[in-house]
């Protein structure tokens, strides 16, 4: 594992700069790899919220605008599995050259592979903690999504004393490394490519293991987004992530959402997910600007054989939902179906057969009732 430390202090012989060593040797005895970054040695400004990095379109996404030493930390930061902040405790915060480098990481809204985060504070006295660890927990983990690992802090006596070095380099040497996870069976395209040909997707084929492989990559994904509160800026973020293309700015979620895969959603703008959507993907779902997904809607893309022998077996069709199309709650759509633009489908309806524009469709199975 790859282990990103930020130090603040601005002794670099330090009690903090001690308790890192410390850290440092256990998590290399034990195969991790870890880079001390000193942040009182480097020259590293305040963030000017000037929102340069967030200039969707522009070219220099996740670039900040000040060429300073933060420069250098920040491909250390997309490369780390694994953040220790490390700090003196000045007005029971971090130290300042600290703060500014965290608060520089804003640039990449989230470092590409960063999982975890552990906090280091060393202090002349206890009880003035209490600022520093809820920025950490409340900002810094949140923001980033990250695993708490542990908190580990000293005063006085403490900072030096074998005891507490002794519980840095135990603490680095519990972490466990990281078992590589198995490669998908074959990259996305190729995997969209097989499920788009109109073919069956055979039991025991490569590419119905790439599909049981992208389920369970959604699996963890959906879970984090459905299992604690995000910010609608975060599920954009999280989003993006599951279907491995950018989000427009303008896509609006509730969560719970469920999803066999990701990879083979389509989104225009300002379309709009309720809450407690599930959505069958492999066979690719397409859904036109300003679409609103009501509450509990399923989009299944798949079926299997209905001879014995292909029972097992996916036949994948496609859905595509047209611009500013409304499907009411519990609605579920079949594979193959097209919806056209501004059509309604009524709460409860099954979508088994094409609903042209400008209609309403109710009913099991739906039927256009009325023409707008």
């Amino acid at each position: 594992m790859q282990i990103l430390v930020l130090n603040g202090s601005p002794r670099p012989h330090g009690n903090t700069a001690a308790m890192v060593e410390a850290f440092r040797k256990g998590a290399e005895e034990n195969g991790h790899v870890v880079t001390v970054v000193n942040v009182c040695q480097k020259k590293i400004a305040g963030c000017l919220a000037c929102e340069y990095c967030h200039q969707e379109g522009s070219g220099h996404e996740r670039q900040c605008v000040q060429k300073d030493d933060m420069q250098d930390v920040y491909p250390l930061l997309d490369e780390a599995e694994m953040i220790v902040l490390a700090s003196p405790v000045y007005y029971h915060g971090f130290s300042g050259q600290l703060q500014c480098a965290i608060n520089r990481i804003y640039a990449l809204d989230k470092p590409k592979k960063l999982k975890k985060a552990a906090l280091i504070l060393s202090s002349g006295s206890d009880h003035v903690y209490s600022g520093a660890i809820y920025e950490y927990q409340n900002s810094f983990l949140n923001y980033l999504r990250l695993k708490d690992m542990g908190i580990y802090t000293a005063y006085d006596q403490q900072n030096r004393s074998p005891e507490k070095l002794e519980e840095l380099y135990q603490f680095g040497r519990s972490l466990a490394p990281d078992v590589p996870a198995a490669p998908a069976p074959m990259p996305v395209p190729d995997f969209l490519t097989a499920f788009a040909g109109g073919e069956p997707v055979r039991q025991g084929s490569v590419a119905m293991a790439a599909s049981g492989w992208y389920s369970q990559e959604a699996l963890r994904i959906t879970t984090e987004l459905n299992n604690t509160y995000h910010t609608p800026e975060e599920i954009q973020h999280i989003f993006a992530r599951l279907t491995g293309k950018p989000v427009n700015r303008t896509f609006s979620l509730f969560p719970p959402f469920y999803t066999d895969c990701g990879k083979n959603i389509t989104l225009g703008q300002h379309v709009f997910i309720n809450s407690g959507c599930r959505f069958q993907d492999q066979g690719g779902i397409t859904i036109g600007d300003g679409a609103l997904i009501g509450h509990n809607v399923v989009l299944a893309t798949l079926n299997h054989g209905l001879k014995p022998e292909e029972r097992h077996d996916l036949f994948p069709a496609p859905i595509h939902i047209g611009k500013n199309v409304w499907l009411g709650a519990n609605v579920t759509v079949l594979g193959g179906v097209t919806i056209g633009d501004n059509a309604v489908i009524a709460a409860g309806a099954v979508v088994t057969r094409d609903v042209p524009a400008n209609t309403v469709a109710a009913g099991v199975p739906a039927r256009v009732v009325r023409t707008l």
